[in-house]
């Protein structure tokens, strides 16, 4: 009986070794998002991607279930903040309809899995990125997305009990954990943040 309790795990242990590729690190369809979504510099306004090779990696690699995100191990929070990222990078360029309306089936199929997921396995900062990344969606106008899902409120309450931990202006000024989701916090002082940096650059 205690083997067959441990299976589960042991199976998932695998399965988190063979998608980490000998410790290389593996391409993130988050952060492969969020630099589609950069502008071109120049001539037509960015009107276009500056990465268009970014926008070719997240039509490549969206998952059979219309997601993005590791597919060697389902965790909810992966699969839903690399789905609405890769869905917004592509809403933003109008590209692809077909695939972010595969994106967008799979985060309604899928949206209550979050109140289930246990917040000890929550990335680091998902509770700032993710309310950002909804509001970026809506204001570009994904109509299809579960904005006033029951899932959501808990990610939204807990947001505003962290940034009322972390005053805005002891944000620029001393390191916090806030640093890792910078790209979800609007009007930030970049000039002093750039003094927080550290010396690798990060």
């Amino acid at each position: 009986a205690e083997e067959a309790e441990l299976q589960p795990l042991i199976d998932q242990v695998r399965a988190m070794l063979r998608s980490m590729n000998d410790g290389d690190t593996s391409a993130s369809a988050y952060d492969t998002a969020w630099v589609a979504m950069v502008p071109k510099v120049g001539g037509d306004g960015g009107a276009q991607p500056q990465f268009p090779a970014t926008v070719r990696w997240i039509v490549d690699h969206q998952l059979p279930d219309g997601s993005w995100g590791d597919s060697a191990l389902f965790s909810a929070y992966d699969r839903m903040i690399n789905t609405l990222a890769c869905v917004v990078a592509l809403t933003k360029w109008s590209l692809e309809p077909a695939r972010c309306e595969a994106g967008l089936s799979f985060l309604h199929e899928n949206m209550w899995r979050l109140a289930e997921e246990e917040a000890e396995s929550m990335p680091i900062g998902f509770e700032i990125a993710f309310p950002s990344l909804i509001q970026t969606a809506r204001d570009l106008g994904v109509v299809d997305f579960p904005y006033g899902h029951p899932a959501l409120q808990s990610i939204y309450a807990n947001r505003e009990v962290k940034l009322k931990r972390i005053p805005r202006d002891m944000m620029h000024r001393v390191p916090t954990s806030i640093l890792h989701s910078l790209e979800g916090m609007p009007d930030l002082d970049w000039p002093r943040l750039l003094n927080l940096q550290s010396c690798d650059g990060s």
